[in-house]
């Protein structure tokens, strides 16, 4: 299963952020091996809130050495890819089923890019064989790599924000993603705007409708999370908050937008793991 995150526009969606949340509550919460991986050659801040670090600008610690996107590209060319061989490119995040392919570190982004359009699909269909989910990260509007990926993806995540906009520039100039199966996520979302989600979904509801639409909250503690990279234990410590918690909204509309997204997705979730989920606040 491949479910590939991508925006109109870079750096106003939270594209990244959104598929963060996304992700971990899928590895978290419904028990699901996920992969996170990226296809940005730079402004990407996928490795960070995770890991306290980026491949990209990495240091000489040698944290990202044998690990990421380049090593696995490099095990793909030399034989079939294993179980094994995927485990040793990524990082487990600990208490998750969530494993972290972190981006490119190479320094030329034509060799990147001509490397990645001869190999990327038929990577990602072997990595989706050996993990249930593959959360792919792809740069921002009209790159060929990414609409390569999104054409191959089994949903596409398009992201965006509560600018009008951005949203009537989006579904013009993008008419062929609205073909294929999409979800409307709003990022940075917020409650109190005149644009919240149900005017929205009324307003373009040629195109958004409740099945195939949600928002991810800006939460000021979750950023934070982001910055610290603690986002997996924020998403984790907070899965099962109480009623009056002031992490309650986001928590819970990030829960809706990742059961809508599994749900379009096909993404089997067991009764026990929906009844177990209120549980989740006694680990």
């Amino acid at each position: 299963m491949k479910i590939a995150y991508w925006s109109p526009v870079h750096g106003q969606t939270g594209a990244t952020s959104n598929m963060l949340a996304n992700a971990l509550i899928t590895g978290i919460l419904y028990r699901k091996r996920c992969l996170l991986t990226h296809t940005h050659f730079m402004l990407n801040n996928l490795e960070a809130p995770l890991v306290g670090r980026n491949a990209k600008n990495a240091d000489s610690s040698g944290y990202f050495q044998d690990v990421g996107l380049d090593a696995l590209v490099r095990s793909f060319k030399a034989g079939k890819l294993t179980r094994e061989d995927l485990e040793n490119c990524c990082i487990s995040i600990p208490n998750t089923k969530v494993s972290l392919l972190p981006g490119t570190s190479k320094r030329n982004q034509a060799s990147f890019e001509y490397e990645m359009n001869m190999v990327i699909l038929k990577l990602l269909r072997t990595m989706e064989e050996l993990v249930d989910v593959v959360f792919i990260d792809v740069c921002s509007g009209k790159h060929p790599l990414s609409h390569k990926i999104l054409e191959a993806s089994d949903v596409i995540v398009i992201n965006l924000s509560q600018n009008t906009g951005l949203i009537e520039a989006c579904l013009s100039n993008y008419p062929n993603l609205t073909k294929q199966k999409v979800f409307y996520l709003i990022g940075c979302y917020d409650d109190n705007s005149k644009y919240n989600i149900n005017n929205i979904r009324r307003h373009y509801r040629k195109y958004l409708k409740a099945s195939n639409s949600g928002v991810i909250p800006y939460h000021t503690s979750f950023r934070d999370a982001l910055c610290d990279g603690r986002a997996a234990e924020f998403i984790k410590d907070n899965l099962g908050c109480c009623k009056n918690d002031e992490n309650l909204f986001f928590i819970e509309e990030a829960k809706k937008s990742t059961e809508k997204i599994s749900k379009l997705a096909g993404i089997e979730i067991d009764l026990e793991e929906r009844n177990e989920r209120d549980e989740l606040s006694a680990w």
